[in-house]
């Protein structure tokens, strides 16, 4: 879920839009991978990918602003990175995942940078670049779609 930016900036966030971000992106995650783990631990190889982004990341923050979305995706970077450390010795692969620049339906009229790409390309190079080939030794990391690690 994504706030309008016009909503989610200092002076206009509230409490409504901060509790519907969180329970989408934050909240959800968590209790769906608690509601799937019993099936997750069954895999041969289990893994876990949760869609987050880079605006998440606090070291990578120059832009500021988005406080619902940009916290709640920090916050559902702590709750990957926990599950990635109680998980592990289960053999469960914790991956948080960047899709990058997608063109959606989220934010009609907003000019996307040139890499922004479609649904299925960014499922795609998730798929390809990082949850496919992502072993227990990279379990907790935070992943852009183009394979490479993003600072938390």
């Amino acid at each position: 879920m994504a706030a309008l930016p016009e909503k989610d900036a200092l002076q206009t966030t509230d409490l409504d839009i901060l509790q519907k971000t969180f329970a989408v992106n934050t909240f959800g995650p968590l209790l769906f991978t608690q509601a799937l783990l019993p099936n997750i631990l069954r895999s041969s190889s289990p893994k876990i990918g949760i869609v987050s982004s880079r605006v998440g990341s606090i070291g990578d923050n120059s832009s500021g602003g988005h406080y619902a979305y940009r916290s709640s995706k920090a916050a559902v970077n702590s709750i990957g990175k926990s599950l990635a450390v109680d998980l592990k010795d289960q053999g469960v692969t914790v991956m948080l995942l960047h899709p990058g620049f997608v063109r959606t339906n989220l934010m009609p009229g907003v000019k996307m940078p040139p890499e922004t790409v479609e649904p299925e390309e960014a499922a795609l190079k998730l798929w390809k670049n990082i949850i496919s080939q992502k072993t227990i030794a990279d379990t907790g990391k935070f992943w852009h779609r183009e394979g490479f690690e993003l600072p938390w």
